[in-house]
């Protein structure tokens, strides 16, 4: 007992010291906001009332339910996940929020509908993806002509020069990697900044945007 005790109070102790504390969760949000900038990237997508969206990699939904206030009850938002049990999340927290769509992905493939997004945004989320190349042309295939696909990403600073591998090994990406498989695939690259977010003190590292357009 006392063992299991002790081991308790050390978790919450170093839990207290960990400076890249968990930004996902709902209960991060409102704090969330102050850095990730989500307004800023919801008009870099230039949606409005009635447009179709995906947010690929949703989690549980901070960007999902800001896109759905943007694009009222007659658009769409595709969240995306992989794991069923953050698109369940999502559909029991979205059931009277009719422009919301819970879609579980697969790895290499979100399950769009053809030809029908007004945008796309993969945010803290392409660095895991394994297949770039076959996600890219889903997208690609998902979005209107003039949609657009908005990728931001984090990478430390101490890390920017190494390999794409070494990298995304420490769930990162640098920006010269992104660009080069956006234009792969077909995308023009219509807007970039890097470093876009700052967010040292959350995860040690900054954010860089990338909006690619299908034309």
């Amino acid at each position: 007992m006392r063992l299991a005790v002790a081991f308790f109070l050390i978790s919450c102790t170093v839990s207290a010291q960990d400076p890249y504390k968990n930004i996902y969760s709902s209960h991060a949000w409102k704090e969330r906001d102050a850095w990730q900038k989500p307004n800023e990237l919801i008009k870099l997508l230039r949606i409005s009332q009635g447009s179709q969206v995906a947010d690929i990699g949703c989690h549980e939904g901070y960007m999902t339910f800001k896109l759905a206030a943007t694009v009222g009850p007659a658009g769409r938002v595709y969240a995306v996940d992989v794991d069923e049990s953050k698109v369940r999340k999502i559909k029991a927290s979205a059931e009277k929020i009719p422009a919301i769509v819970p879609l579980k992905g697969d790895y290499d493939n979100p399950k769009l509908p053809s030809s029908s997004l007004d945008a796309v945004i993969i945010l803290d989320t392409y660095h895991e993806m394994d297949d770039h190349d076959e996600i890219l042309q889903h997208v690609m295939k998902a979005l209107r002509p003039g949609g657009r696909l908005l990728l931001c990403e984090p990478i430390a600073e101490s890390r920017r020069n190494m390999k794409r591998s070494e990298q995304e090994n420490k769930h990162e990406l640098g920006m010269n990697y992104a660009i080069e498989d956006l234009k792969k695939a077909g995308f023009k690259i219509s807007f970039q900044k890097d470093p876009y977010i700052d967010r040292t003190k959350e995860k040690g590292d900054k954010m860089w945007v990338i909006v690619g357009l299908k034309e």
